[in-house]
């Protein structure tokens, strides 16, 4: 039934030319991928700290669960699974959960729990949420199943996991606790996906359908995801400890265009060439590396040259002052 389903819009789609392919396409690429980190710099380094973070650690947390229960299940994509069906745009790694649908609704998910009280915003970022899931199996990525389970696991973070963090941040050494937790828990799921055993079915040639090593490449970029963001965080919260209450619009400005501007460098440059040899160890070196970046290297140096700045703002008036006696 669900592949009866995919089936269905598929020759919808084809019966009215296509004219719909671009939209969800671009609703689709918006819910995942550099567009989900610009938001949540944004909101990190200029907007709200606190919201910044929820959103940094949500979509971490997130990341790493959908794709544990990517690498468990193993479910083929929709169209190995019925070649009848022509996504107009493929994806990678295993299909269930649908991983767009995990992140759009942890994304646009955290910002509903952050600012429910704004009525207008709430109703855009649900239709949001939803013109995401839809457009999974709009394009053929995702049966229904894929995209209902992955909403499920994202509100499951957004609901449950700011409790943690709530009481991760109330006091210090609990955050010691975190990094730790962390860590382990990133090493246990690299060592799960690393052992386990995954279907190997072969097409009529002796092909592989499904290479195994593949599946596993998203897994290892969300597990450098994961714990680059919770190291940074860590590491911020100790260490750096920026502001963003009664910044100069000027510094928040700065802020966003220079460190966004080093996000894509390192999504277009950076990660390709730490990762063009394709050995899976070297995918979570580079995710870690750029989520931490975000997270800490990048608000120690922004703060530092605001420090340096405002330091010559006053030497300058004490010099202005000490002219004019």
């Amino acid at each position: 039934m669900d592949l009866d389903y995919l089936l269905i819009l598929q020759n919808g789609r084809e019966a009215i030319g296509g004219i719909f392919n671009d939209f969800f396409i671009q609703i689709s690429d918006f819910s995942n991928g550099i567009y989900v980190w610009v938001i949540a710099c944004v909101f990190f380094w200029a907007v709200n700290k606190g919201v910044g973070r929820y959103l940094f650690m949500n979509l971490g947390l997130a990341r790493l669960a959908v794709q544990w229960l990517k690498l468990t299940f193993t479910v083929y994509r929709p169209w190995v699974r019925d070649p009848a069906i022509k996504p107009i745009q493929k994806a990678s790694g295993y299909s269930f959960p649908s991983g767009h649908s995990v992140t759009s609704t942890t994304n646009f998910g955290t910002l509903i729990y952050c600012y429910r009280r704004y009525v207008p915003l709430v109703v855009f970022l649900c239709a949001m949420i939803a013109l995401t899931l839809f457009s999974r199996n709009y394009i053929g990525a995702h049966t229904p199943e894929d995209v209902i389970a992955g909403f499920v696991v994202a509100v499951l973070v957004v609901i449950f996991a700011p409790h943690l963090w709530e009481w991760v941040l109330a006091e210090r050494k609990r955050m010691v606790w975190l990094l730790v937790g962390a860590a382990a828990l990133t090493a246990l799921f690299l060592l799960y996906i690393s052992l386990k055993p995954y279907p190997l079915d072969y097409d009529a040639k002796g092909g592989l359908l499904v290479d195994p090593v593949e599946m596993q490449v998203d897994g290892w970029m969300d597990a450098g995801r994961f714990f680059g963001v919770a190291s940074g965080i860590a590491l911020e919260f100790f260490a750096v400890r920026f502001e963003t209450d009664g910044v100069p619009v000027i510094q928040r400005v700065t802020r966003c265009c220079w460190g966004l501007l080093f996000l894509l460098v390192a999504e277009e440059v950076l990660l390709p060439w730490m990762t063009e040899s394709g050995a899976l160890p070297t995918y979570f070196f580079a995710y870690w590396f750029e989520l931490f970046a975000l997270t800490a290297v990048w608000p120690a140096i922004f703060k530092w040259f605001e420090r340096r700045q405002a330091r010559k703002v006053v030497e300058g008036a004490i010099a202005v002052g000490a002219d004019e006696e």
